[in-house]
């Protein structure tokens, strides 16, 4: 999958297509420089499924798999 990678002060913000076709949007995760191992990263997805409304998905708990915040554009 292609991914846009963008060099930002103490790491990296990087893009990618969401992997969901019934869920297209964009990935969007900040990933720092000394992370010494994987874990759950500051991450926003954009997604508009096919049925439903407009959503933005915010995982700002690193040590959470499951997103902290959900926004929905019920007017869009």
């Amino acid at each position: 999958m292609k991914s846009l990678k963008i060099k930002t002060e103490g790491g990296y913000l990087i893009a990618t297509a969401a992997p969901d076709p019934d869920f297209p949007g964009i990935d969007v995760e900040f990933v720092p420089d000394d992370e010494p191992i994987e874990h759950t990263r500051p991450r926003v997805l954009f997604e508009k499924s096919n049925i439903g409304p407009l959503r933005v998905l915010i995982w700002a708990d690193k040590h959470n798999e499951d997103y902290t915040n959900e926004v929905v554009f019920n007017s869009i």
